[in-house]
Parts: C-alpha cells; structure tokens; sequence
C-alpha cells in the first residue's frame, strides 16, 4: 500500500484492542481509551458512524479535509465514509467513543422519519455541544444502564439489553440533531415528502459511495431512473442545495484529502478521479479551490 493512502477502518478492526474497550460485538463498540486507535495517525474513512464525547481536555483532527476542536462537553458525530486525519489530543483528556453499524443504522434508519435532513446537517455540522437542557439526567440514566450491563458479563440477555439500550440512546441523540436539521434547513416536518426523503436519501449513498469519480447530475439520474431535472428539484427541496453543489463538494473533498495524503503524482490522481486529462483536472481544481492541485498540494491549507 502506497505512503499515505486512506485505509479503511470498521469496528472489526477495533477487536485487536481486547481489554482497552469496554464493549464491542459486531454492530456497537463502547471505549473510554482513545490511546491506541486503529491508524490513529493515517488518513482514514470509516466505514460505521461514531459518536465521540469530550469529558474534559480537548481534541483536534481533520474531517474530509477540514479541522474541528473538541472541547469539554462537545460531541462529534462521524458519518460512514468520512474521512479523519490529523489527530492530536491534549496531554490531559477523557474522551468517550461509542460506535454503531452500518447494519444496525439501515434497521433504524427504516424505521425513523425524517433521517434525512438530519444526516446532510451532520455532515455540515459534525462538532456539537451539549446544552445543559438536553443533557439533563436522562443521558446519565442512559450511560449508568449501559455500563451496569456492560460490566454484569454473566446476565444471559446482557448482549439482547445492550442492543436496545444502544438503539435508544442512538434515537435520543438523533431526535436532538433532527431539531436542529429542521430548524438549520427552514423545513418543518409535517411538510417533508416522504418519497422525496427517499430520493434524497438514495441520492446521497450513491454519491458517497462514488467517492467523487463521477461528477454529473446526470450520471446519478441515471442509477436511480429519474430525470436530472425532476432529481435535482427534490434535492434541491429536502436539502436546500442543488445536486450538483453536493457532487462537486464531495468530489472535492476526496481529491484535497488525495493531494494531500498521497504520494501519487497529480496525473495519476487525475486518472484516478476518471478525468480525461490532467489539464481538465488541473481546471475542475482550481475553480474550486481557487488554485491549482500542485499549489494546493503545497500550501498549509488543509
């Protein structure tokens, strides 16, 4: 593997901690120990959604290319397929780290309305702060449940009880970001149209999961049977952004994380992207980023 590419990191690859975690099964990890993190220094994407609280001390990293601060009593919220990179503690800190499944987000996801505004807000807004009304002594009623379960090893249902107690905290914490989604976007619930959420939702995945290789309207028309214009309006109207603003921006994002992390030369990142040639890359840069990929590979912008 190439000096500096991003791997990918899954909860599975959190079991070779062993005793270091307080809890971990295929679909959730719970640790307080942030010491010995798989890649810790790498670039990465994640392939499961984590929520990290700050208790005390303070955190800075990298998410798709740009930095947030952690500080006590924020939490940060990262999506599958984002990408983390640069991450430093302070000397003095408490961190607490807990992880769900791509699986389990599909079952809940199915069952929830409204996800999908919250999760286009989360991806704008990664880094929250918990106000002392929504704190409250539910979430510490929450996290004593889950550690008298997670310690009690020999209850015959602990994993069962766990699940639901990871499935309630997960919606409570969702049911916060969605407030905030609804009220940042300017759209209420009973006016969003559920097959329009859908549409977007779908939208969204298939470009994740291009990871900026095809940057047209059309081409995502295309795999999801819609025309460009009717998919860009519902976009547009769940969102409050065109399709195309979120191609480009994601687009963009994985190349300046490739330019940056990447011993790769900028013809063969062209190439990479599915550009016809490394003066249309070199064009698709620069308008923006307001520079060519050379320069921005070398400047102190991240």
């Amino acid at each position: 593997m190439e000096n500096g590419a991003i791997k990918t990191i899954d909860i599975k690859d959190f079991k070779l901690l062993g005793s270091q975690l307080n809890y971990i099964d295929d679909d959730f990890i719970v640790t307080e120990d942030l010491t010995n993190l798989p890649y810790s220094m790498d670039a990465v994407r994640t392939k499961f959604l984590f929520i990290i609280f700050c208790v005390e001390g303070h955190a800075q990293l990298d998410i798709n290319g740009k930095t947030y601060l952690l500080q006590s009593h924020d939490y940060i919220i990262c999506l599958p397929t984002m990408i983390l990179s640069q991450i430093m503690l302070s000397p003095r800190y408490k961190l607490r780290m807990i992880g769900f499944s791509t699986q389990f987000l599909n079952r809940i996801i199915k069952k929830e309305k409204g996800t999908d505004n919250m999760f286009y807000y989360i991806y704008k807004n990664p880094v929250q702060h918990i106000k002392e009304e929504e704190k409250g002594p539910l979430g510490k009623y929450y996290e004593a449940l889950i550690m008298a379960k997670i310690n009690n090893t020999t209850h015959h249902y602990r994993k069962d009880i766990l699940h639901y107690l990871f499935s309630a905290i997960f919606c409570e914490i969702m049911a916060i970001i969605h407030q905030y989604s609804c009220n940042d976007l300017e759209i209420e619930p009973e006016k969003e149209m559920k097959q329009g959420n859908l549409l977007c939702h779908r939208f969204m995945e298939e470009v994740s999961k291009d990871n900026g290789m095809h940057r047209t309207v059309n081409y995502y028309a295309d795999i999801l049977c819609y025309s460009p214009k009717y998919m860009s309006s519902v976009v547009k109207q769940v969102s409050g952004r065109t399709a195309l603003d979120w191609i480009n921006e994601y687009a963009i994002e994985q190349i300046k994380v490739k330019l940056k992390h990447s011993d790769k030369s900028i013809k063969e990142i062209a190439e990479s992207f599915n550009f016809p040639n490394q003066s249309f890359f070199g064009k698709y840069v620069k308008a923006h980023l307001g520079m060519s990929p050379a320069r921005y590979r070398h400047s102190k912008e991240e």
